[in-house]
């Protein structure tokens, strides 16, 4: 039973396990529900504000599967048995990466039948922004060594991915406004059918440690709000300059100048 703090992102993971053709709009949603609406928490002594993470989800038996190579459980024929058990069933509990660079993945499956997580990229933690999956990693375990008298972080890490380990997610008290952007996920291993799709979500666009370019940034931008003058936009951000290719991309006079 799910107490209505996790109702509403629930009730998306249940939706996408029974769509026929809407995955990567679902996957979508869950993400957006996720940086908005909800926080992760252990004890009184951790808070976090997840604001970019990048989604994983497969479903082999279902009647309409989804199969993403690229998550952790389907990476390697030794591990994958041991890794399926971290990532799957564990609705709202953490699991710190067993293979890649390191990071930390919050899990949102509820059933041994599939394995879905969102991977954590940046987040506001204790108040602090941290732009680094592995940062995030790292200080999460530092801190549960630290309040749960531990000797080192894998005491830590063993803890987290073990069955007894608490769950972590829970609603914010205000939702946050910001606005939400979806791109392609980043350092992917495998090439399959998912790969381009645009299964990593972002809040925060403007943030100067976002390892995003400019110019991204501005199409990401305008593309989600067509109405307004791109040139306002650049001025808005601080741009001495009008990018060539946002002068091509608009349409924009070649003799335009963002300030007289």
């Amino acid at each position: 039973m799910f107490n209505n703090m996790e109702e509403g992102i629930i009730e998306l993971v249940h939706a996408l396990l029974n769509t026929k053709n809407n995955h990567i709009s679902l996957l979508q949603q869950i993400n957006d529900e996720l940086l908005s609406k909800y926080q992760l928490s252990y004890g009184n002594y951790l808070k976090i504000f997840p604001k970019d993470v990048e989604i994983y989800y497969v479903n082999k038996g279902s009647n309409n599967p989804f199969v993403d190579t690229n998550m952790h459980c389907m990476l390697d024929p030794k591990t994958n048995t041991e890794i399926w058990g971290l990532q799957s069933n564990r609705f709202g509990k953490l699991y710190i990466h067993r293979k890649g660079m390191g990071g930390v993945d919050v899990c949102l499956s509820d059933s041994n039948d599939y394995a879905l997580c969102c991977s954590i990229k940046s987040a506001e933690v204790n108040g602090e922004d941290i732009w680094s999956g592995i940062k995030i990693r790292d200080i999460i375990l530092k801190m549960i060594c630290e309040n749960n008298h531990l000797s080192d972080k894998m005491e830590a890490l063993n803890l987290l991915n073990s069955n007894k380990s608490s769950q972590v997610l829970s609603l914010r008290q205000q939702p946050s406004q910001d606005y939400i952007y979806h791109i392609r996920r980043s350092s992917l291993r495998r090439r399959d059918k998912y790969v381009l799709s645009p299964l990593r979500s972002l809040s925060d666009l403007w943030n100067k440690k976002l390892v995003i370019n400019n110019v991204q940034k501005v199409n990401l931008y305008m593309k989600a709000h067509p109405d307004e003058n791109v040139l306002d936009v650049l001025r808005e951000h601080g741009f001495r300059y009008i990018p060539l290719e946002i002068k091509i991309r608009y349409k924009i006079d070649r003799k335009a100048k963002l300030y007289e």
